[in-house]
């Protein structure tokens, strides 16, 4: 009952403080990347596109969080979190309130629609080979085929304090996100000094039925995650 009555304020601040833990105890506290003069060049190796649907106010915490990432230089074997680079998503901070989907329900929140710039960044991330130390699913699929701007298995929720997204830089130089917004379309592209070989993707359903859809992740023909959606009504957002 105690736990009922705790300030959402301060779960976060206390979850927070659990993760800075974890990423002690895994060896991430000193490797993650920070913004920096590049110190190669850069240019685009891989970029996806999607549909930017919703509304003007995703589309200006996508431009906020662009302001924090696309500083950001990932040296070999550095990690990229999401929350440690975008920082806390307040009215402050630049953020604005937007639709997210939280424990299945939609709720307007500042930063929401920031998990489908977390979830372009995972995906160009395992078409280029990185590797993925942290990444959530979303817990339902609010989408039918015709409304659906990101593949199922493809998304990465994040949630500040709860959630974050965290790949490491296995190449051998480093890279950067750069982040376009233009009319009603977003890309993420990955830039490096070099080509990158492109890994085949797939997401492949393997079981679906009127409560659940689960979704196996395929890099190269082998299984790297799974992934399961409760379903709900599709929504347009």
């Amino acid at each position: 009952m105690i736990r009922n009555f705790t300030p959402s304020s301060l779960k976060i601040r206390l979850h927070v403080l659990k993760n800075t833990l974890v990423d002690f105890l895994k060896g991430y506290t000193f490797s993650f990347a920070r913004k920096r003069t590049k110190i190669e060049a850069h240019t685009k190796a891989f970029s996806i596109t999607q549909d930017l649907k919703s509304n003007e106010f995703k589309k200006q915490n996508i431009i906020t969080a662009k302001s924090f990432i696309e500083p950001i230089t990932i040296l070999p074997n550095e990690i990229f979190s999401f929350w440690k680079i975008v920082g806390k998503p307040s009215e402050k901070r630049g953020f604005v309130k937007s639709r997210s989907l939280i424990n299945g329900q939609t709720i307007e929140s500042f930063g929401g629609g920031l998990c489908q710039l977390s979830g372009l960044i995972y995906l160009t991330s395992i078409y280029c080979g990185l590797e993925i130390l942290e990444r959530y699913n979303h817990s339902v699929d609010i989408y039918d085929e015709t409304t659906r701007y990101m593949p199922l298995g493809g998304d990465a929720a994040v949630a500040y304090g709860y959630k974050d997204l965290k790949i490491r830089n296995n190449l051998k130089k480093s890279i950067s996100f750069k982040i376009v917004t233009k009319e009603d379309k977003v890309s993420v592209e990955i830039q490096h000094p070099d080509k990158i070989k492109l890994n085949l993707v797939d997401f492949v359903i393997t079981k679906q039925n009127t409560d659940i859809k689960v979704v196996d992740t395929l890099i190269n023909s082998k299984r790297i995650v799974t992934s399961t959606y409760k379903n709900t009504a599709p929504n347009n957002g």
